[in-house]
């Protein structure tokens, strides 16, 4: 299958921001967590963290502002708000479905890297029926905890059985695009509404932006 004019036989998958449309769940989780502690949230924050695991996003945070709980407590304050967002609330970015269900249809191997948790993300994959589309799922937790390094691609290609040349990230923070788009993947942009501010540096860092996935599917 081609990605304009690219011959793609795999693609790997970011989840949030990229097939979920949960960014400004989260934001709004760390809005509440800010506001809790009388504080606003910073405008890099969101950026910062954004590459990150939870037990590093936690640990950035405490050490950046300072804050007297410990790491775990923080997690399980997150984890909390999360887990019942995820099971119940997000939803699937316009046209994720159709996209994955038409690249299923014409062979394509498909994967998932996410910063996330399992217990966040199976429960909303499972809940938007679309768990069945993925031959592997990764999570950076055996990754060091980020993206800043490509190793979690390398590790999903290889799992999925198909060569760098010819394998796709679909990422939706500049940073995850990068690591990926220099490790040699044909890398596609995704673009969120709590990001409008990094769509040049998207641009600038990606083979592709994408709007929407309707444009792939026309």
């Amino acid at each position: 299958m081609k990605i304009n004019d690219k011959e793609i036989d795999g693609i790997i998958f970011d989840l949030d921001g990229t097939l979920f449309d949960s960014c400004s769940m989260w934001h709004q989780i760390d809005i509440d967590f800010f506001k809790k502690r009388g504080m606003i949230i910073p405008n890099d924050y969101a950026e910062a963290i954004a590459h990150l695991g939870l037990k590093k996003a936690a640990s950035y945070t405490k050490c950046r502002f300072n804050f007297p709980e410990t790491v775990e407590e923080i997690i399980k304050e997150w984890n909390d708000a999360a887990i019942y967002q995820y099971t119940n609330n997000v939803v699937l970015k316009p046209y994720a479905y159709e996209y994955l269900e038409y690249l299923k249809k014409n062979g394509v191997k498909l994967g998932i890297a996410t910063a996330n948790s399992s217990e966040y993300y199976m429960p909303c994959l499972k809940k938007n029926k679309i768990d069945h589309f993925f031959d592997y799922i990764c999570d950076v937790s055996g990754f060091k905890g980020s993206k800043e390094s490509p190793d979690i691609y390398l590790f999903t290609a290889s799992k999925l059985g198909v060569s760098i040349e010819k394998c796709a990230v679909f990422e939706d923070i500049v940073q995850a695009i990068k690591t990926a788009h220099n490790a040699g993947f044909y890398t596609v942009a995704v673009d969120d509404e709590t990001q409008k501010s990094y769509i040049e540096a998207k641009k600038q860092n990606s083979d592709l932006f994408i709007k929407s996935y309707k444009e792939l599917l026309e």
